[in-house]
């Protein structure tokens, strides 16, 4: 039985990579009033924002494949190339070199005296974000071309020893064990180029001392807010480590050199299906457009809400709609059968929302608290258990074996529990696997009735604001738990019916 198990959670794994690209590529329909925002000739701000929401969307990179993945040495080499041609693009990427700071350096610095005289004085002054932020040079010395080239250059000459990743892994790793002002000015020094380091030890370290000494001073190299205070509590220190390394998840390309295999590499994870899919798996689910919170912090704490209320139900509707359904079947066609098959029509009839809102409306002021939101949602699988296990039972009661248990006396009681019943709850106990992702589309409704925060409220409200990341979030979650809850049906078939395990050992040895 393990193995057939086991064989079942194997097969769940191809099973999953295509639903996710199923619905990637459903999702990728999805209108994103991102995409085509108009932008006014010249304006600079403007088409940085938009470079920006773009970029935390992956709607710069293709779909599936990446040609030609992108790295900081790439992105220099394209600016430099509009900057010297003086195109349309020129002012963009002249902001974009000052954005890329120290990490464009060892790339751009080297090779300032091959640039034409013009083009290398609005590249020197382009840079003056980068030195404010290092704290070095005077107005003057970054605002006239002619001696911001040679400002850049006698930095270079100086400097350009402490921009070797060894050197700043060292420096990030003392930081990381013990406040140092020194270190830190080390650091600005060399700006977003320890960025990379920066983010390794967010992603390891623990110590709140330490977190705080590590985002400030990558809040000092990209100019970007973030800083946590020494006495932030354990809540904004979650949020705001998870908020940076989201940040890097979309900017990494930006600050690195890729080499060797990690260009093959980058070929697929340079993709927007790539970084959706790990995204998912790693957490980094990006920031919520509602309401700027970690998409990934939103789904834990409103998942458990909507999947344990969905539980409840199905729960609920296995109580109630076993006993039917054995009782109808039992005394087929009687008032009892007939009574029971009105019921259920009746059931099955009614919408979910007006059940939920006439609970909700009689059940005000009664404290029943979550007991009426479960009593809705049982009501979209009570009458699917109730005929599955009505119809499985006239079956069992028509086979041999349970004829034998009359001929040879047993009780009726006994007839029905121990020998029909047994073998009829199979159908049902399989099916619930497909009940359940149908009460957490059901749980949607529900949650809006009763005003309960789940996934089902919260998706409801980023529809409404257009929160594109949070609906791709949920509607992957939800495709997990209807693959995982297949196989689990199909788990659950072997375990009760030993013929499935016979069938399946015999596959097996032949």
């Amino acid at each position: 039985m393990l193995a057939f198990a086991l064989r079942r959670a194997i097969w769940a794994i191809p099973t999953l990579f295509g639903v996710s690209l199923v619905v990637f590529l459903l999702t990728t329909l999805l209108p994103d009033p991102v995409a085509d925002a108009p932008i006014a000739a010249g304006d600079v701000a403007a088409r940085v924002r938009l470079d920006e929401l773009r970029r935390a969307r992956f709607l710069d990179l293709p779909r599936l494949l990446n040609v030609a993945p992108r790295d900081v040495r790439s992105t220099v080499d394209e600016c430099v190339a509009h900057v010297v041609a003086g195109d349309g693009d020129a002012a963009f990427c002249e902001e974009r070199l000052g954005r890329l700071g120290g990490a464009a350096l060892p790339h751009l610095l080297p090779r300032l005296d091959d640039i034409p005289p013009a083009a290398r004085g609005r590249i020197a002054i382009a840079l003056a974000p980068v030195a404010r932020r290092m704290g070095i040079g005077d107005e003057a010395e970054l605002t006239e071309p002619d001696r911001a080239a040679l400002f850049w250059e006698r930095f270079w000459e100086d400097r350009s020893v402490d921009f070797t990743e060894p050197a700043v892994h060292r420096s990030v790793q003392r930081i990381t064990t013990r406040p140092s002002e020194l270190l830190e000015n080390d650091l600005r020094l060399v700006d977003t180029f320890a960025l990379r380091e920066l983010m390794d030890a967010l992603r390891t370290t623990r110590d709140p001392a330490a977190l705080a000494r590590l985002t400030r001073i990558a809040s000092q190299v990209t100019g970007r807010s973030g800083a946590l205070e020494p006495d932030a509590d354990r809540a904004r220190t979650r949020a705001a480590v998870s908020e940076w390394l989201s940040w890097w998840y979309v900017h990494e390309a930006d600050y690195v050199v890729l080499q060797g295999g990690e260009k093959v590499t980058a070929s697929v994870a340079q993709t927007r299906y790539a970084k959706w899919v790990l995204g998912s798996v790693t957490g980094q689910l990006g920031l919520s457009t509602r309401d700027g919170l970690p998409i990934f912090d939103k789904l834990l704490a409103r998942a458990p809400v909507t999947l344990g209320m969905a539980l409840l139900a199905l729960l609920v509707s296995a109580l109630v709609g076993v006993p039917i359904g054995v009782v109808a079947a039992w005394r087929r066609g009687h008032a009892v059968d007939h009574g029971a098959a009105g019921i259920v029509l009746l059931v099955y009839s009614v919408p979910t929302f007006l059940v939920a809102e006439l609970l909700a409306t009689f059940g005000r002021g009664t404290g029943a608290g979550f007991v009426l939101p479960v009593l809705a949602l049982s009501t979209v699988s009570l009458s699917v258990m109730t005929q599955q296990q009505r119809a499985s039972m006239i079956e069992a009661l028509g086979q041999d074996y349970v004829r034998a248990a009359r001929a040879k006396g047993a009780r009726t009681l006994r007839v029905a529990l121990v020998h029909a019943l047994r073998n009829a709850l199979v159908p049902t106990v399989t099916i619930a696997g497909v009940q359940f992702p149908a009460l957490v589309g059901g749980a949607f409704v529900v949650e809006e009735v009763f005003d309960i925060h789940g996934v089902g409220w919260e998706t409801l409200r980023a529809i409404e604001s257009h929160d594109v990341a949070w609906i791709v979030a949920v509607t992957l979650l939800c495709a997990i738990i209807t693959t995982a809850c297949l196989v689990a049906s199909d788990i659950a078939y072997g375990l009760l019916d030993p013929r499935v395990r016979e069938s399946q050992t015999r596959r097996s040895a032949a």
